[in-house]
C-alpha cells in the first residue's frame, strides 16, 4: 500500500545514495542516542579518519586484524574521553566502552578511492556510553575531532571535516552538525514525544438514523390500551398493575427487534473529506520519525487500514529504518499538498462503510543521510486513495501511484 511512500524510501536507501559514500579521506558516521537511563555514542570511523587522530601502529595499513582490535579499542577510547565531552544537566560524565568491532574494506569501491585506498574504506566501531541518574534535561555535547577532509581540499586549502550526527530521543530522530567553528550541541528534553507532532484526524460524524424498537413500542401500545379499557371499567388497581408490567417489558425488549429510521450513514462533503484526507497522508509519513519498530507499527496503524498494515510496514521499514546496516538513512522533512480532489463520495457495497477517493499530488523533502554527510531530494508524486470509516475512526484503504517525477536532488558536504 501506498506506493508513494515505498517509491520515496526505496529511492532514498538504494544506491543512489550509495554513490556519494564514503568519502575518500577522513570519514565519520556518529549516531547519538539520549535515553531515560544513558546517552549512548556509536562512532563509526574509516581508518583514514583513525590515522588523522591517533598513532596506533598495525601490521597492515589497509586493515585491522582481530589481534589489533583490542589495541585499537583502548587506544580509540581514550582518545575521545580526552578530547570529547558530555554533560548530563550540568555534570560532566566519563565515558564507559561498551563495544567495538571492524569491518572490512569493500574492494568493489576500491576504484572510488584513489587517495586512501582501501584504508578509506576500512571501518572501526566504537561504542561509548554515558549513564545518567535521572531522566535528563539537558545534555552538552562537544565533539573535538576535526581532521583536514582530504576529500574535498587541495594544497591551497584544506578544511576540517564536519561530523554531521544523528541524533535520536524521544523516540524522534533528527540531525546534529558539528564542527571546528562550533564544536558543542546541547539537547534539550522538551517533554514531548513523536505522538505529539501527528496531526489530528477529524472524528467521523455520528449516524444520521436512530433506532426504532418495534417488540418494545408493540407492547406499550398494545398494553397501553388494555390498560386504558381496565380504566374505564373502573378497575383502576388492575390498570395501573397492567400498566407497569407493560412499562417494565417495554423497557426489558427495548433492543429487540430494532430498525433503523432516517437517513443511516452521514457522508462527508467535499470540503470535510479533503480535511480527513490531509492529515491521514501527512501522518503516514510522521510514522517513521519513530525509531522503535513497535512505535512505527502502531504509529501507521493510526493511518492505514487493516491489511494494508502489513505490507506498508514491512516494505517501508526494511527500506528506511535498518540504519545499522551500513546503508543511506533517509528522513522524511516536509511534505506539501500541491492538488487535492475529492472524486467521489458514497458507501462501500461490500460492507456498507462510508469511503471517499481522493486523487492526490504532493511533494516530499527528504535528506539522506551516510557517513556523516547530507543530501537533499524532492519528489513529486500523484495518486489515487480510498478512505474508509473504521470502528476506531477513518483510515486510509488502499491507493495507486499515478506519477512521480524527480524535482530536485542537491548533494550537501560532499
Amino acid at each position: 500500500m501506498l506506493a508513494s511512500v515505498l517509491l520515496l524510501i526505496c529511492f532514498f536507501a538504494s544506491g543512489h545514495a550509495d554513490r556519494w559514500h564514503p568519502q575518500d579521506g577522513p570519514d565519520a558516521d556518529v549516531r547519538i542516542h539520549v535515553e531515560d537511563t544513558r546517552v549512548r555514542f556509536y562512532i563509526t570511523l574509516n581508518l583514514a579518519f583513525v590515522d588523522e587522530i591517533v598513532d596506533l601502529a598495525r601490521e597492515d595499513d589497509s586493515r585491522l586484524d582481530p589481534a589489533e582490535f583490542a589495541w585499537y579499542r583502548k587506544g580509540l577510547a581514550d582518545y575521545f574521553h580526552d578530547t570529547n565531552r558530555v554533560r548530563i544537566d550540568g555534570v560532566e560524565v566519563a565515558p564507559v566502552d561498551v563495544g567495538f568491532d571492524a569491518m572490512e574494506a569493500d574492494l568493489a569501491m576500491l576504484p572510488l578511492f584513489p587517495r586512501t585506498g582501501k584504508r578509506g574504506l576500512a571501518k572501526v566501531v566504537l561504542i561509548l556510553e554515558y549513564p545518567v541518574k535521572a531522566v535528563p534535561k539537558t545534555v552538552q555535547m562537544y565533539w573535538g575531532s576535526y581532521p583536514p577532509d582530504r576529500a574535498v581540499g587541495d594544497e591551497t586549502y584544506m578544511p576540517t571535516v564536519t561530523i554531521r550526527a544523528q541524533l535520536t530521543s524521544q523516540g524522534i530522530e533528527d540531525e546534529v552538525i558539528f564542527n571546528a567553528e562550533e564544536p558543542e550541541f546541547t539537547w534539550h528534553n522538551s517533554g514531548l514525544t513523536a505522538a505529539d507532532l501527528f496531526m489530528k484526524v477529524p472524528e467521523p460524524a455520528q449516524d444520521e438514523s436512530w433506532p426504532l424498537p418495534i417488540a418494545s413500542l408493540a407492547i406499550l401500545l398494545g398494553g397501553g390500551a388494555f390498560s386504558l379499557v381496565l380504566s374505564k371499567r373502573r378497575r383502576h388497581a388492575a390498570a395501573i398493575t397492567c400498566a407497569l408490567v407493560v412499562f417494565a417489558t417495554g423497557w426489558l425488549t427495548r433492543d429487540l427487534w430494532i430498525i433503523p429510521i432516517g437517513q443511516g450513514q452521514s457522508l462527508p462533503d467535499a470540503l470535510a473529506a479533503e480535511e480527513i484526507f490531509l492529515p491521514l497522508h501527512a501522518n503516514i509519513y510522521r510514522a517513521f520519525d519513530y525509531t522503535a519498530e513497535s512505535d512505527i507499527y502502531d504509529a501507521l496503524a493510526q493511518s492505514v487500514d487493516g491489511p494494508l498494515l502489513d505490507s506498508l510496514y514491512n516494505q517501508v521499514y526494511r527500506g528506511l529504518i535498518m540504519q545499522d546496516q551500513g546503508g543511506a538513512v533517509s528522513r522524511v522533512t516536509a511534505v506539501r499538498p500541491l492538488q487535492i480532489d475529492v472524486e467521489t463520495i458514497g458507501i462501500l457495497p461490500d460492507d456498507g462503510r462510508p469511503s471517499f477517493d481522493v486523487l492526490a499530488r504532493w511533494q516530499v523533502d527528504g535528506k539522506v543521510t551516510h557517513w556523516g554527510h547530507g543530501h537533499e531530494r524532492t519528489n513529486e508524486y500523484l495518486a489515487r486513495y480510498t478512505v474508509v470509516q473504521t470502528d476506531a475512526g477513518w483510515r486510509i484503504g488502499g491507493s495507486q501511484i499515478q506519477e512521480q517525477l524527480r524535482v530536485s536532488a542537491t548533494p550537501e558536504g560532499g
